[in-house]
């Protein structure tokens, strides 16, 4: 399948260097890398979908015209790019992406300069508020590892997800909470009580801010998120008026919540590498072997890793990797028992760098204290040369 690709830059000739920066990397059986025909197809588009926001908030009803981001399968908009609304206020990329992820047809959103600090954040916690899938540095839309599926080469941070990738998930996620949406989060997530006990505060609060207990996050709904106060662009009434704009919302603010506070600890849900590299009786007589642990990067060696099944993070498609649920890995009788008997000291001093998605040895790498304050915020990176990493305090306080 190929993916309709839009960059949109208020810089038409800046705009026309892009396209052809990623059409040299992306591939042509996977991409179509496009421009926007013009500033003024742009600000058509801006006023369209601030005229279905309208409409959703006066609550009436409005045939919709067909705009230029109702055609893209991935939206990729630079921060600077300026636009008004009806009443001739000023609004940022980031505005604009908020708009296409709720009332556009676009499935994947990136913005690129909004966060100008470096290329890569140590303390991996990403920007929650943002509303674009991805934020990134203008001069990373030409890097590989971010159309191209694994191995990769070179500079590739872990939380990236292929933007093809990123339009699958999202579909999956829509269909999920249409699927789920008067049931409780937690359920449709197959989340138990001592897995949310592990959310920090902000994780829980995320989702259900007014909750004083278990008791309280369980009752939340897809809806009840949908039509909560602070979701801002949502209002009470966007599911009864538009009942795709409130899935492709809720579907991506809840994803990105799962990539962003539940995942990225990798102390409630633990992807595969991360995995590997606490456990590493994992890989069995395979442990070794360098190319065996980049084997689990893929997430294709999923059955050959003796993993208890009712560990496993199972809503097909959420996630934009395997992964299991941590406690739960933790408690099983089979896993306590290969762990008190196995020698850690015979581990390979082999380490999973965020930086590059990849296992090295581990005087290859230089370890770095992530900002998520968990026992597994210990981690390492290559650290490239052409690439900028902050806060640098994070490297000088590893140890």
């Amino acid at each position: 399948m190929t993916y309709t690709v839009l960059i949109c830059d208020d810089d038409e000739d800046v705009c026309d260097d892009w396209v052809g920066t990623v059409r040299r990397v992306a591939p042509e059986e996977h991409y179509k890398v496009l421009s926007a025909p013009s500033n003024k197809d742009v600000q058509y588009a801006a006023k369209e979908l601030f005229a279905r926001q309208g409409a959703v908030l006066d609550q009436r009803q409005r045939a919709n015209s067909e705009c230029l981001f109702d055609k893209a399968n991935i939206l990729i908009l630079d921060y600077d790019l300026l636009h008004v609304d009806k009443d001739n206020a000023r609004h940022t990329g980031e505005s604009l992406a908020r708009l296409a992820r709720t009332f556009s047809k676009a499935e994947a959103v990136v913005v690129y300069n909004q966060f100008r600090e470096a290329h890569f954040d140590l303390s991996l916690r990403g920007h929650l508020s943002s509303h674009a899938d991805l934020n990134l540095q203008e001069d990373l839309l030409g890097t590989p590892g971010l159309w191209t599926d694994p191995p990769w080469d070179g500079f590739r941070p872990w939380h990236w997800q292929t933007l093809r990738g990123a339009v699958d998930t999202q579909r999956a996620r829509r269909a999920w909470v249409r699927e789920h949406m008067e049931e409780p989060i937690v359920d449709a997530l197959g989340m138990e009580h001592d897995d949310a006990m592990r959310l920090s505060d902000a994780a829980f609060g995320f989702i259900a801010a007014d909750a004083k207990d278990w008791q309280g996050l369980k009752r939340r709904t897809f809806s009840d998120f949908i039509r909560g106060p602070a979701n801002g662009m949502c209002t009470p009434t966007l599911l009864e008026s538009d009942p795709d704009a409130a899935c492709r919302f809720a579907g991506a603010r809840i994803g990105k919540w799962l990539e962003l506070r539940v995942l990225g600890p990798q102390d409630v849900l633990v992807d595969l590498p991360h995995l590997v590299q606490f456990y590493p009786f994992l890989l069995g007589e395979d442990m070794m072997e360098l190319k065996a642990w980049n084997a689990v990067v893929s997430g294709k060696d999923e059955p050959r890793l003796d993993i208890p099944e009712a560990c496993w993070f199972r809503p097909r498609g959420v996630l934009s990797r395997p992964a299991v649920w941590a406690q739960r890995f933790e408690q099983d009788a089979g896993i306590r028992k290969a762990r008190g008997t196995f020698d850690f000291s015979s581990s390979p001093p082999f380490v999973f760098l965020e930086d590059m998605s990849t296992f090295a040895p581990l005087d290859t790498a230089k370890q770095f204290r992530a900002g998520h304050n968990t026992a597994s915020d210990h981690r390492f990176a290559r650290c490239v040369d052409d690439r900028s990493y902050a806060p640098q305090r994070r490297l000088a306080f590893a140890g």
